[in-house]
């Protein structure tokens, strides 16, 4: 019995080692001077306008070394409402990093799919005038990255996040939120995690990254609402400004054959247990009986 245990504990230590823990990357180091060549920018914009204007799209560069890349397209906005995921563990580091602007004033551009396919490409850093404000709002602590006037571009940044492959953001109406998770990692498995909620869109691009889109253009109404909207053949109007909780939990894509793996392991350790209880039962049994029929017989 006691072979078979270092067995099992054997087998499952290889498969721990193969790859289901990951390596720890240290932080990069900040610089005081943007750098925007860490950054992608991608002009990922629909073709139509909403209001007259492309609506905020966020994309967020997933990573396992405690850190998100962060490039944000914005149109005609005066101020970035940035919620972010705070580790306790790290109270003197800055939140914030690496924080390129390339773009220019509204008042000096028109909004077009051109002006910003141009920003991408030229990759200029633009000296435009910000500054950083924090609040505690309800518990949660809220940092604003506030223009002198309102701007039309790309707003990038890296922000470190809390260790863990857990990623949340919470998302205004209206935006198109986008994930991009790190080359050779995966998400959707029912036990080991998923989106939430499910994205609009997935595909992947030309690294072979798996990309999740959120098309957050307005308040969803609930199926009470539509209930009532039925009944009472009336229109409810719901909030212009609403707030939509995006998480995403990755993984390597290696992890479901691990977990498969373990399972099998784990299973054949449950049966060997219960077989080993089941057989020395079998011969308690058969002692017992023996017992009770030499007693008899001296009887």
């Amino acid at each position: 019995m006691n072979r078979y245990i270092l067995l099992i504990v054997y087998l499952m230590v290889i498969v721990s080692l193969s790859g289901c823990i990951d390596e720890l990357v240290p932080l990069e180091t900040s610089s005081d001077i943007p750098d925007p060549s860490v950054y992608e920018f991608d002009a990922f914009l629909n073709k139509s306008q909403f209001n007259g204007s492309f609506p905020r799209t966020s994309t967020f560069y997933l990573s396992t070394n405690f850190s998100v890349k962060v490039v944000h397209i914005v149109d005609n906005e005066s101020f970035l409402d940035i919620i972010p995921l705070e580790d306790p563990t790290k109270k003197d580091v800055d939140i914030l990093s690496n924080i390129v602007i390339i773009g220019d004033y509204s008042a000096n551009t028109e909004s077009s799919l051109s002006l910003f396919q141009n920003y991408s490409r030229e990759q200029n850093v633009s000296a435009i005038n910000y500054t950083l404000s924090e609040k505690v709002i309800k518990g949660q602590k809220h940092i604003y990255l506030n223009f002198s006037e309102p701007i039309r571009g790309y707003v990038a940044y890296t922000m470190n996040v809390p260790r863990g492959q857990d990623f949340i953001h919470i998302a205004h109406t209206p935006s198109v939120v986008r994930m991009i998770l790190p080359e050779g990692y995966t998400t959707g498995h029912y036990l080991i995690g998923r989106a939430r909620p499910q994205p609009n869109m997935i595909y992947y691009d030309n690294k072979g990254r798996m990309n999740l889109v959120w098309y957050n253009m307005g308040a969803e109404k609930s199926a009470l609402v539509k209930v009532l909207e039925t009944i009472f053949a009336e229109e409810i109007q719901t909030p212009t400004d609403t707030v939509k909780i995006i998480g995403v939990k990755f993984y390597k894509k290696s992890a479901p054959f691990h977990l498969l793996v373990a399972t099998v392991i784990l299973s054949s350790f449950a049966l060997i247990v219960i077989a080993d209880y089941l057989k020395n039962r079998h011969k308690l049994r058969k002692l017992r009986d023996q017992i009770e029929a030499g007693e008899k017989w001296e009887k």
